[in-house]
């Protein structure tokens, strides 16, 4: 047993001899992923759509075994664009075109960036949360001012976005708090009780009791509470 235990810890060896060379042989061409990834950046945009800002980053995927894949984020002026391209296989090479990964980040609401430490703390990056999905991208530190304007071109959308729900939201509340005063009519000439209930859509009975009437009879300048305040 001792002689097919040194067999299988030898095979073990040359696995593991065999992985570890196949790592260092296939450590990727981040320029000509960049290249790739700006080609496809390109021809992803939507109709108007213009990128504002890009940045080289990278990935470790478990299906790739933690290998890189070298990609482009870009910051447009409607969402983060990301384009990677995964490492070559392994055991063998594929004639055909790269299969790359793209993620799309809309600015909306729903977006959080944060900045985390990444490959057991080797690497800086940024972690991408939205309601598309969740990525953690790394980058280079000679990167870290085209990420500063990635990341700033996202901080604008998001103030904007935020301007304009509290515009949305004091309007709505305007609305409501309109909603609920009373509303008065200055009688005008020739005007008589019908035809203010009807105006305003409520009942002459109404009317007449709101603002204390024993009959239809109204008089020029005279004000009338034709809708009540509610409480809020």
């Amino acid at each position: 047993w001792w002689l097919s235990a040194t067999v299988w810890m030898l095979a073990l060896a040359l696995v593991i001899a065999g992985v570890t060379l196949g790592f260092g042989l296939h450590r990727g061409d981040p320029d000509g992923a960049a290249r790739i990834a700006n080609a496809e950046i390109e021809a992803s945009l939507d109709r108007g759509e213009r990128v504002v800002a890009r940045v080289a980053v990278s990935q470790r995927l478990w299906w790739d075994y933690y290998r890189h894949t070298y990609g482009v984020l870009a910051a447009t002026d409607r969402r983060l664009l990301y384009v990677g391209v995964p490492p070559e296989p392994l055991l063998h090479r594929d004639d055909g075109p790269p299969e790359l990964v793209t993620q799309s980040f809309p600015f909306t609401r729903g977006l959080a960036i944060t900045r985390v430490s990444l490959f057991r703390g080797r690497s800086p990056g940024i972690r991408i949360a939205a309601s598309t999905g969740t990525a953690r991208f790394a980058y280079a530190a000679r990167d870290a001012g085209r990420l500063d304007e990635a990341l700033a071109v996202a901080g604008r959308a998001d103030s904007v976005l935020r301007a304009a729900a509290a515009a949305e939201r004091r309007a709505t509340e305007a609305s409501v708090a309109a909603s609920r005063r009373p509303i008065y009519h200055l009688v005008q000439r020739g005007e008589a009780l019908a035809f203010i209930a009807r105006r305003y859509g409520v009942p002459v009975e109404s009317l007449s009791v709101w603002n204390s009437l024993t009959g239809s009879r109204i008089t020029t300048g005279q004000r009338l509470l034709v809708r009540r305040g509610q409480k809020p």
